[in-house]
């Protein structure tokens, strides 16, 4: 690291060296494939509970209101695929929310949270020495509270279109006031996946981390993010060899290697953090030095 760095700050070359060359040194290639699967195996039982909570506040239709919004803003070429037993879930009904296979489903839920928190702990080089009780309880509690802000937002979702439309019933005139959910529904999607990150990068490390501390690589794995799902989705369309080279199961593997590039992007992000914060904590010791 080179004077001009610590005191005029990194470069860009030199942060982008520096967190790739961590991003293979904490091995995030195995770390983002067992994100991948455990992720994508948490899915359906995550959509399970989701419903049975639906269905305990005796509202099914909001879990498919949610799901019905996910699913619009997610490339097509990517959840095609899984689509149709995602619908098959939902049409299912679901009361049973304190009963065991409930339980084992939150169970199997916590698997995506759990890899997440494995490896954004590795990014940060923290050693997890909380209790295991407490971080099953984390999990538990992510889960469910993802679960309850979904639905919560899935209320907007159908509560928005009725509003608007008794807003324009008594004020016709006022109808070029309103922008549509429809027209709304990216950046809402982008400012969603931006809180859900933050909070994984403010409750999930074994350290706790302030919002501007986390924020460089939380909008850093956004925008990768969104950037990451539209040349994928051109891929898919023009160049896919997942087809010839899986069959029938090409559309799962496609949407397995998404989430894997996906979590990669995802523990790069931490990389960049903790690469930033090393260096504040140079740059705040050789002031000290200079001030001696």
């Amino acid at each position: 690291m080179t004077d001009n760095e610590l005191n005029g700050g990194p470069t860009l070359g030199a942060l982008a060296r520096e967190s790739f060359y961590r991003l293979f040194a904490d091995e995030a290639i195995p770390l983002a494939g067992n994100i991948a699967f455990r992720t994508l195996f948490s899915i359906f039982p995550f959509l399970i509970f989701l419903t049975a909570l639906a269905g305990f506040f005796g509202n099914d239709d909001l879990a498919a209101s949610v799901v019905s919004y996910l699913l619009s803003v997610a490339p097509h070429q990517l959840v095609q695929a899984v689509e149709p037993e995602i619908r098959s879930i939902l049409t299912v009904p679901r009361t049973g929310l304190l009963s065991l296979s409930a339980l084992i489903t939150i169970w199997s839920a916590m698997g995506g949270v759990d890899s997440v928190r494995v490896g954004l702990n590795r990014a940060y080089d923290l050693r997890d020495t909380r209790p295991f009780w407490w971080t099953y309880l984390q999990n538990v509690l992510f889960v469910i509270g993802a679960a309850v802000f979904l639905l919560a937002f899935a209320l907007l979702i159908v509560l928005a279109p009725v509003l608007i439309a008794a807003i324009e019933a008594k004020a016709p005139g006022f109808r070029n006031s309103f922008t549509t959910l429809d027209q709304l529904r990216y950046p809402i999607a982008i400012i969603l996946l931006t809180g859900g990150l933050l909070l994984c990068h403010r409750i999930l490390p074994a350290k706790h981390l302030n919002v501007l501390e986390v924020l460089p690589g939380v909008v850093l794995t956004v925008v990768v993010w969104i950037l990451l799902s539209s040349a994928f989705s051109i891929y898919l369309v023009n160049f896919n060899t997942f087809a010839s080279t899986y069959a029938s199961l090409s559309g799962l593997f496609a949407a397995m290697f998404f989430v894997y590039l996906a979590a990669l992007v995802l523990i790069l992000g931490g990389e960049v953090n903790r690469v930033l914060e090393v260096r504040r904590i140079m740059r705040s010791h050789r002031d000290r030095e200079d001030e001696v």
